[in-house]
């Protein structure tokens, strides 16, 4: 699996970053990034986003309209107009770039692209489509409105109801050790992906160790996720199957949910019912 490094200094290093992959890959995705990184550099000019251009403004519309006394920008408003905006989170400088284009404009993330970025542990790079952006940032105040913190809303509608309310109690203090601590599900809000590509949350209700720093996991806890990833997800696959699987957890950072602590996983060409498979509710999950 691919082990992300701690090497994260801002967009302006990426281009020097993408040409030393790190020595934690297998074989065959060292490949597959050293092949991607020079196609995803000559996406940045100098190692940097390019600036976005000014645009007219444009009157917003639907996710827009919908949100009284909130500004969510129509896709192409120029930056200084970004700078206004009154998100549920704070949105970063890739956000506020996203946000300054048309869908149209936005370029999705491919496999390799994504080898690259979390092989880097550049995780604040991944995008959303600036539509899906938008309507994310208009679920996400609604729902906080609604149920206080997007934690609640969880609870009510996606984790497990045998897990109750936080504090949780696992069956194991060992995460994905037991069945019943964790729940597959496809992610509601999944990023800008290239077809084929599909995005899976694992919710754990045994905590990930992290460390004290950047809020990254551990050498145990990142040993003990790659484990889980491989039994669950990659030898499901059959022979090939690690190179259509690649996983990340946010640094506590970069989390929108930090109260149930979660893993991304990314897999590529899998088919629905495989999906199906992983993401039913099993029995020790019902309440």
């Amino acid at each position: 699996m691919l082990r992300p490094t701690h090497n994260i200094k801002g967009l302006h290093l990426l281009r020097q970053r993408l040409s030393t992959p790190g020595p934690s890959l297998a074989p065959a995705q060292r490949a597959i990034v050293e092949q991607a990184s020079a196609s995803f550099a000559r996406r940045f000019s100098g190692g940097t986003l390019k600036k976005p251009q000014r645009q007219p403004h444009h009157r917003g519309k639907g996710a827009t309209r919908d949100l009284p006394g909130k500004h969510i920008p129509a896709m192409g408003e120029n930056t200084d107009t970004l700078a206004q905006v009154d998100a549920p989170f704070p949105l970063t400088e890739v956000d506020k770039w996203v946000l300054s284009q048309t869908d149209e404009e936005f370029k999705c993330h491919d496999w390799d692209e994504l080898c690259v970025i979390l092989q880097n542990n550049d995780l604040h790079l991944l995008k959303r489509k600036p539509s899906d952006l938008r309507r994310y940032i208009k679920w996400t105040t609604e729902t906080k409105a609604e149920y206080g913190n997007i934690t609640n809303f969880l609870i009510t509608h996606r984790l497990p109801k045998a897990w109750g309310k936080p504090p949780f109690t696992p069956a194991s203090s060992i995460p994905f050790e037991n069945p019943s601590d964790y729940r597959v599900l496809m992610n509601d809000w999944p990023y800008g992906f290239a077809p084929g590509i599909s995005h899976i949350v694992v919710w754990t209700r045994t905590p990930i160790a992290t460390d004290d720093t950047v809020g990254d996991m551990t050498h145990q806890s990142r040993k003990i996720v790659a484990d889980f990833i491989k039994r669950f997800f990659v030898d499901r696959l059959g022979p090939g199957g690690e190179k259509k699987v690649i996983w990340f957890k946010n640094w506590v950072a970069l989390q929108s949910v930090r109260t149930v602590d979660h893993v991304h996983v990314l897999v590529r060409d899998v088919e629905p019912q495989v999906l199906e498979e992983w993401s039913r509710e099993l029995e020790c999950h019902k309440a």
